[in-house]
């Protein structure tokens, strides 16, 4: 009875003892063994800051101005038994007109874009300069102002633009969280022409000939984020205005016919000469294209 009295006491004093033994022992296993929760990292902001290179495909349209005038001098120079004898008459024609072109467009671009941070002008606006040349199929003919061609067939003035190219800085306020940027653009500006004159009504020399023309730029557009960072797309519309480098050609040719006739027996001889003078000019040109593209951005 004194031996079960003793064991019981001694188990009772060292229960407080092993609790407090393994009770921090346990909760620590407890602890290591609760998995910890998995967080992704969020992605990064998008910055429309670095640069791009892209291509873009469009149509465009165009208002071509032009001039031209013909000058003649005809002497008709008589002889006969009673003496010689002369008269000289003169002529001048001239014209404007226009031809209205269209056709398509392929080329590229390339430029670095500048977003704001939270700063002074805020986080919506970016700044940038690009650079594009796309060549072009833009073409058209217009009736030729003078009349028919000398072989009576009627008259035609063909030109075709053959690329165009700029160099245009860039203003933009983004929007949609920083996935779109709506922007205007504008710049200097340089195409080139292909004049066919060999179905004129005159002659000119050279019949077909090239211009490089120099001018200013202004449009605007939307660019907007794909499936990728990387890669973005855009849809523009551009105004060209070439008033300067235009050209011009001159055709200068000269007839001479005789004849002989008879005032009774007498004969007399009649010779014609006409010197004619012909120029071409070109004159203000304007084109409007719409470009649909893409861009793949470098940079962070």
């Amino acid at each position: 009875m004194k031996k079960s009295v003793a064991l019981g006491a001694l188990l009772a004093s060292a229960s407080p003892i092993a609790l407090l033994i393994g009770g921090p022992a346990t909760a620590a296993d407890l602890a290591l063994k609760t998995p910890r929760p998995m967080y992704a990292p969020p992605p990064p902001a998008f910055s429309w800051t670095g640069c791009y290179v892209g291509a873009h495909v469009g149509w465009g349209w165009g208002r071509n101005n032009f001039s031209e005038s013909s000058s003649s001098t005809t002497t008709v120079v008589t002889v006969s038994s009673a003496g010689t004898g002369s008269t000289t008459s003169s002529s001048f024609r001239s014209a404007s007109s226009r031809i209205d072109s269209s056709g398509g467009l392929f080329g590229g671009q390339v430029g670095c874009n500048y977003q704001f941070g939270s700063g002074w002008a805020g986080s919506n606006w970016v700044v940038g300069i690009q650079g594009d040349f796309a060549g072009t199929d833009i073409n058209g003919t217009a009736n030729d102002p003078l009349g028919p061609s000398a072989s009576g067939a009627g008259g035609a003035i063909r030109l075709k633009t053959e690329w165009l190219a700029s160099v245009t800085a860039r203003l933009g306020v983004t929007a949609f969280d920083n996935q779109a940027l709506f922007y205007i653009k504008g710049g200097g500006a340089w195409d080139r022409n292909k004049w066919d004159l060999s179905s004129a009504a005159n002659a000119f020399n050279p019949a077909v000939f090239s211009e490089t023309r120099s001018g200013w730029t202004i449009g605007g557009g939307a660019e907007w984020v794909l499936w990728s960072p990387r890669w973005t797309a855009f849809v523009e519309f551009n105004y060209y205005d070439f008033r300067h480098g235009g050209s011009s050609v001159t055709g200068n040719s000269t007839s001479t016919s005789t004849g002989v006739g008879f005032s009774g027996t007498a004969p007399i001889i009649t010779t014609t000469t006409t010197t004619t003078h012909n120029i071409f000019s070109t004159g203000s040109q304007q084109i409007e294209t719409v470009k649909v593209g893409v861009n793949y951005k470098f940079g962070p």
